[in-house]
């Protein structure tokens, strides 16, 4: 089977760890961590590319070291470097990187200190009190760890929403052409744009079923069959995604879907509706007796239950079917309502493409404004710059806005939020951008109250128009850090400050309750893609699926508005504040 860009970027990925967890130097692991970001961005396949004489080492951060890997998981499929490095460990020290905020030198250390090798003896570890009396821990960082034990065991191996569409497209590819396929549809949280995806769920009709999953059966990537009947076949498929698919009759099409998409909650509200109107809803339809009153189609269910449809991204039983009685049901954020993208990063600090190249790969898709908001000194792995640099940041973004026609280019920065709440450039500085984003990079494990006090003067800033990615988590990888979401969401109101809906996959930060609770407290979002490269500016759908998950509308989001709009409300903030004192 062939080796795709994505595993052996988590290949990298895995050797950093290793190698950052038997203490190696700084440098070797950073180059496998920057390899691997390199890697996935990679629209061509690292398979084709070596076939080209020199090319693989011709790639930004690829050296000959790591062409010489490339190509040997190219043609066996394994690493021995990691399995050496492996070895050196016991196997459950790297289960322990599962826990959200525990990176590869802290599972070092309790392994070291506890003799902690496994989820197991970690949580009896932590439940005995005696991880935060390891230097470096204490008793927040223990709490945290036994809630992050319990996520992890509470979600089992969920992937990134964008890791399941690679699967869809590949099933759906495999099915397309299928003689007999009259149809087939993704249901499940995945259509519910979940931003993490624990299984897959598929819904086709056809005129011969038995043919349709013996075809399934064959999709790419199948590890296992785990179970085989007439009308549902479920597989697992490399990286560990369970996947069913389900035959049904076209007259039962739209309950199989509606039911399957869930969420359990919206289902048993939509039950308990159907109840009161003396008629029954299961997968198979909507009737009264035996008499079938609806089925064919999602529209048809919830007609007959009284309402439209709702969209899936809604049914969560957070209101949407009490909006839906009452004609109250948002009109949801569209990729193609945005003008713009204000969280770009270019060569300068850590991007991968340069001023140029991104200001092109924007205007290509159509925007008619873009912020370049570069790192400044504080982020030191990201190359940030001081203030000197910045400035000549801004200079370079001045020289090139004029000659985009038809799109501004913004002088903008991703300032750092230190941990008394300022910022790691002067404001005499700062005043000179078109765009300030403030961002937490470091210290997240600060206690609740003094996170939020840090977040909070940090807006009260005049000169900071928009938080970003406000939660620090990292889906999978890293939890939130702890604040008091009500008092951040009051202050951004008070403020007039932003808060940013990040729309790379493995953040989606901010969340989509918080989304809401922003629309509720008349807190604009901004969808950005915080694009490290051309491939990330692709990121903005995601952010959209988030946005629509809060319930946010076309004016709910700070990037739909054009050029002129924006060019008001990037000054009214300075001028709220000073009318303000």
């Amino acid at each position: 089977m062939q080796v795709t860009n994505a595993e052996i970027a988590r290949v990298f990925d895995e050797v950093a760890d290793l190698l950052e967890i038997n203490g190696e130097g700084f440098f070797r692991v950073r180059a496998y961590r920057n390899a691997s970001r390199v890697i996935r961005d990679l629209s061509t396949p690292l398979s084709v590319t070596a076939k080209e004489p020199g090319a693989l080492e011709k790639l930004p951060g690829i050296g000959k070291d790591l062409a010489g890997r490339i190509r040997e998981l190219l043609e066996t499929g394994e690493l021995g470097l990691r399995d050496d490095l492996e070895a050196k460990l016991p196997v459950g020290v790297l289960e322990l990187m599962k826990v959200p905020g525990l990176g590869p030198r802290k599972a070092h250390t309790l392994y070291l200190e506890l003799g902690v090798c496994d989820m197991e003896s970690l949580e009896k570890a932590a439940r005995e009190g005696r991880v935060k009396e390891v230097k470096g821990f204490g008793p927040r960082s223990e709490a945290n760890i036994l809630s992050g034990i319990e996520s992890v065991s509470g979600f089992g191996e969920r992937v990134l929403w964008a890791g399941a569409e690679l699967q869809v497209d590949r099933v759906l590819d495999h099915m397309a052409g299928t003689p007999g396929l009259h149809r087939i549809e993704v249901a499940g949280s995945y259509r519910r744009l979940k931003e993490t995806v624990g299984d897959l769920d598929f819904v086709v009709i056809g005129d011969q079923p038995s043919k349709l999953l013996e075809r399934f059966q064959e999709a790419p990537g199948v590890e296992r069959v785990i179970a085989r009947g007439p009308t549902k076949v479920s597989l697992v498929i490399n990286p560990g995604l369970q996947v069913d698919m389900r035959a049904v009759e076209p007259g039962a099409f739209g309950a199989a879907m509606q039911y399957f998409t869930g969420s359990q909650a919206h289902n048993v509200a939509l039950r308990g509706i159907a109840a009161r109107k003396r008629i029954k809803l299961n997968e198979y339809g909507l009737f009264r007796g035996d008499t079938e009153i609806a089925g064919a189609t999602e529209e048809d269910i919830y007609r007959e239950l009284g309402m439209p449809w709702i969209p899936p991204e809604l049914r969560e039983n957070r209101g949407e079917i009490s909006a839906a009685f009452h004609g109250e049901l948002p009109d949801l954020v569209e990729v193609d309502d945005l003008h713009g993208d204000l969280h770009i990063h270019t060569d300068a600090t850590d991007g991968r493409n340069t001023l140029d190249e991104m200001v092109a790969g924007a205007k290509a898709r159509g925007y008619s404004y873009i912020a370049i908001t570069n790192h400044t000194r504080r982020v030191t792995m990201a190359g940030g710059l001081d203030e000197e640099g910045l400035l000549g940041d801004w200079e370079r973004v001045e020289a090139i806005s004029p000659k985009k026609d038809g799109m501004k280019v913004l002088k903008g920065v991703e300032v750092d939020i230190l941990d008394d709440g300022s910022l790691d450039i002067s404001d005499e500085v700062l005043a000179g951008a078109d765009l300030v984003i403030a961002s937490v990079h470091y210290g997240m494990n600060m206690e609740r109250a003094r996170m939020t006090r840090r977040l909070v003067k940090a807006m009260e800033n005049p000169l900071v128009h928009m938080i970003g990615h406000p939660s620090g988590r990292k889906l999978n990888k890293r939890a939130a850090y702890e604040v008091d979401g009500e008092e951040i969401l009051a202050a951004a109101a008070r403020t007039g400050t932003w808060l940013e809906l990040n729309a790379s996959p493995d953040r989606l930060d901010i969340d989509d309750k918080t989304c809401h609770e922003a629309k509720k407290h008349g807190v604009l979002v901004s969808i950005a893609t915080d694009a490290h490269s051309l491939r990330g500016l692709d990121f903005m759908r995601y952010g959209v699926n988030q946005a629509r998950r809060g319930w946010l509308e076309k004016a709910d989001v700070l990037n739909t508005r054009g050029y002129r709009d924006l060019h008001v409300l990037l000054h009214q903030k300075r001028d709220r504040i000073a009318h303000r004192h």
